[in-house]
């Protein structure tokens, strides 16, 4: 499915083009506008921004997810929503998609979801060229019927390049969430990742620390198999936020693959790091929205 926009009028005179006007419209109405990303890949990113949102969903929280990578969209399926029809309906002199929706049998509040991963084969690669792709991103905000959110969590790409730079310009963020594994090598990217956030004026930036340790299933030790605090040396070397760590848990994998995020599952290491690293987030965000 090629996603089409409307022609651009940004000549002085004429106005905002009408898409980005509604973009405008859509994120009022949308309280925190939040992104996950990294400087590099397999950091576990997607897995951060599920958990963040069914945590948030747990909550309470009414909660939007926009997949924006759009080369290797997986949010949807782990969010158990990729098979979802996706339908669409005249507002106005446009059509606006609907967003699927997942509560996981009413154990949280219903999530929003979007991703090109719903609308194309899951083998079938996307070969787009960067216009296209912003453009892309465009209309999966303005032209996706997302109505009153309390937290439109965005999943960025990996790396620092021209669509996470389309999004921070087009939406007012409020916070951006960095994720890291401890080894130097991810710390070394991450760090491009903090830097570019706080380059772009995002008024909240934290790390968090995935695949912190590995519990022994046997003995129940704690195994550092990527090195050890990595994550809260980057924050404290860039003066950010260290929200906390999350633990290599084998539970996370398994259901990941059935689409259900692990933080729904109570009783896992991994569970309760997520609970209380939303907890965190939500507090600090709240201490800030007193402070405007």
């Amino acid at each position: 499915m090629t996603i089409k926009t409307p022609p651009s009028f940004n000549v002085p005179g004429l106005g905002v083009d009408p898409l980005t006007q509604r973009i405008n419209e859509k994120q009022k109405k949308w309280k925190y506008k939040i992104a996950v990303l990294s400087g590099k890949g397999g950091v576990g990113k997607s897995t951060v921004a599920v958990n963040l949102a069914a945590a948030l969903a747990k909550l309470g929280y009414f909660v939007g997810v926009l997949d924006a990578d759009v080369h290797g969209p997986n949010i949807a399926k782990m969010l158990g929503v990729e098979k979802a029809e996706i339908l669409a309906e005249k507002v106005d002199d446009h059509f606006e998609m609907i967003p699927p929706t997942t509560d996981f049998m009413g154990q949280v509040t219903p999530i929003k979801v979007m991703s090109m991963g719903m609308m194309v084969p899951e083998d079938q690669p996307i070969i787009w060229r960067g216009p296209l792709v912003t453009k892309a991103l465009k209309q999966l905000l303005g032209d996706v019927k997302w109505g009153e959110l309390d937290f439109m969590i965005i999943d960025f790409p990996p790396g620092t390049g021209d669509q996470i730079l389309t999004i921070t310009q087009t939406l007012e963020l409020d916070a951006a969430i960095i994720v890291t594994t401890p080894q130097e090598v991810a710390l070394l990217d991450t760090g491009k990742a903090v830097n570019m956030m706080k380059q772009m004026n995002v008024p909240y930036v934290a790390v968090i620390e995935n695949m912190s340790y590995l519990i022994c299933p046997h003995c129940g030790n704690k195994i550092d198999l990527f090195g050890e605090g990595g994550g809260e040396k980057l924050a404290q070397k860039e003066e950010v936020d260290f929200l906390g760590k999350v633990p290599i848990d084998l539970k996370a994998r398994e259901v990941s693959d059935l689409g259900i995020p692990i933080v729904l599952y109570e009783d896992t290491p991994a569970a309760k790091a997520f609970m209380e690293i939303t907890q965190r987030f939500v507090k600090k965000l709240e201490e800030m929205k007193k402070e405007e």
